[in-house]
């Protein structure tokens, strides 16, 4: 019984983490979106700019500098190594909890990376739509929101990513009063 509670708990943390997901989403759209409708209504060209190159050399290296520490953090942290190593420290710190609270800090800390990654990609986004509006130059603006928004598409909180940490919480805990 106790497994489906720590179950439930995982259930319940991607109810609601899919809400922020998507309202991040919203976010990331809307804020391209709306530049772009001005752009198309507006028929806006490139600001003639001495400092344009140096512009998008920055918003470059901003930009794959956000891309690459998205990489690294999902690299590092959505992974089942890293999800039975945080179980483990968590069981560690704390002997005494019980299955659903152990599942309850594991959410509570996997929200955190979840939710830094997501405002990485945000920010990618909105680097492409400041460098619009400072340039009026659009090309950066739709490869960063390409790249943004995929980043954001693959992080969604699937419940695949996270159908293996009842088991690995349950691994924890003794069976019918065995000690282990």
């Amino acid at each position: 019984m106790q497994a489906q509670e720590s179950a439930q708990v995982i259930q319940k943390f991607l109810l609601r983490i899919r809400f922020l997901w998507q309202n991040l989403f919203l976010v990331g759209v809307m804020a391209y979106g709306a530049t772009f409708y001005y752009r198309l209504q507006m028929h806006t060209t490139a600001k003639p700019s001495t400092y344009l190159q140096v512009l998008n050399w920055i918003s470059f290296i901003i930009a794959l500098g956000l891309a690459i520490s998205i990489f690294q953090l999902k690299r590092k942290y959505f992974r089942l190594g890293y999800y039975e190593k945080m179980i483990k420290d968590l069981f560690s710190q704390n002997t005494g909890l019980s299955e659903s609270q152990l599942a309850r800090q594991f959410t509570r800390l996997m929200e955190k990376k979840m939710r830094l990654g997501w405002l990485l990609a945000i920010a990618l986004i909105l680097v492409g739509v400041i460098y619009y509006w400072i340039t009026f130059d659009a090309w950066n603006m739709h490869v960063y929101f390409i790249v943004g928004l995929y980043s954001l598409v693959i992080n969604y909180p699937r419940k695949d990513l996270l159908n293996h940490v009842p088991y690995l919480i349950k691994e924890f805990y003794p069976k019918n009063g065995e000690t282990k």
